[in-house]
């Protein structure tokens, strides 16, 4: 049975397909206590996790080019930002080990991002990204990422960091939904760069279960789930009109498979106070 959902529209289109989920994130790493003669080899780790997050970005950058090149630059500062990685040293030094002092670390300044007004609170997914590329690299588990699939299909994500979205590939993305972001996040500015329909701050999208049908319709913020034909059509006319409003034509892909119905900064070194 059809339902609507309502999140925000960011980038303008329609995109309808199969859902598929983000990569699950690096789990929080245990709080456990290290001998204080470990703490110069774990702040060794730490350093060497960090420098090759902040290379990994800047490539990324350099691929992807344009505007997607300036927020991963910004967000390899993040990762290199000297307060940042004193704070994760001191950690380190009364007893963490380099992965939790990281955690730790990015913890404290994500908190003062959150409260610091709708523009701030915008760059907490950069800085939740550069912390979860360091934290996997030091646990040695696969970076959280986008989906493998050979068919296209709507990303689902609690939400999108600047280094997946840059480099998203529209021919298999047809539009993503997230549970958190606004209007202002990265993840918003470089959709609409890419002209992938896009929806943020939908509650509970991450229940939307694999392999679902979605309509996206970036415009208005709706999600229609296992849309009817009547409703695709709809969509896809109001898309396609030139004073459409949604810039963008319909993206349907491949025709998905019909499912069965159910039964029932300022940059991080700037100074903190």
């Amino acid at each position: 049975m059809e339902t609507t959902l309502r999140g925000v529209g960011v980038s303008h289109g329609v995109a309808i397909g199969e859902v598929r989920h983000m990569g699950t994130a690096v789990l929080e790493p245990p709080a456990k206590s290290i001998p204080a003669e470990e703490a110069g080899r774990e702040q060794g780790r730490a350093r060497q996790a960090v420098e090759a997050v902040a290379a990994d970005l800047i490539a990324r950058g350099n691929l992807a080019g344009g505007e997607a090149q300036h927020v991963l630059e910004a967000q390899a500062m993040m990762a290199q930002d000297p307060e940042l990685m004193s704070d994760v040293d001191r950690r380190i030094a009364v007893g963490s080990t380099a992965e939790r002092a990281v955690y730790d670390a990015f913890a404290a300044y994500r908190a003062l991002l959150a409260n610091a007004g709708e523009y701030l609170a915008g760059r907490v997914a950069d800085l939740d990204d550069v912390r979860n590329r360091i934290v996997a690299r030091l646990l040695g588990v696969p970076m959280p990422g986008v989906p493998d699939s050979d068919e296209p299909y709507v990303l689902i994500a609690r939400d999108l960091a600047p280094a997946d979205t840059a480099l998203l590939d529209p021919t298999l993305v047809l539009g993503f939904v997230t549970e958190e972001g606004g209007p202002t996040s990265h993840s918003a500015i470089l959709a609409r760069a890419l002209g992938v329909p896009a929806v943020v701050a939908l509650p509970g999208a991450g229940e939307l279960a694999e392999g679902t049908v979605v309509a996206v319709d970036g415009s208005t913020g709706e999600i229609f789930v296992d849309p009817s034909d009547e409703k695709r059509a709809e969509l896809e006319s109001a898309a396609a009109a030139p004073d459409g409003g949604r810039g963008a034509g319909p993206r349907p892909g491949r025709p998905p498979r019909r499912r069965p119905q159910p039964a029932a900064p300022p940059h991080p070194g700037a100074r903190r106070r």
